[in-house]
């Protein structure tokens, strides 16, 4: 979240601006189970494989999560 923060601070508060950010709990409403350390890894890969044609979605997040579980 630091990093959000940081870059937005960059810039006036009434500048346009869209977009759209997903927590630790999105993750674990698709799995409960989830350790921090697996939310933190699954949230890496979201980032890493991230297609801007595509955008996260709750199918990346999922996608990520099985990764981390080894699904």
């Amino acid at each position: 979240m630091a990093g959000l923060i940081a870059r937005l601070k960059q810039y006036p508060p009434d500048a346009l601006c869209m977009g759209t950010f997903w927590l630790e709990d999105d993750f674990l409403s698709l799995d409960g189970s989830l350790s921090e350390e697996e939310i933190a890894e699954a949230m890496r890969i979201c980032d890493h494989r991230h297609d801007a044609g595509i955008g996260f979605n709750w199918d990346t997040l999922q996608f990520a999560i099985d990764h981390v579980k080894g699904r």
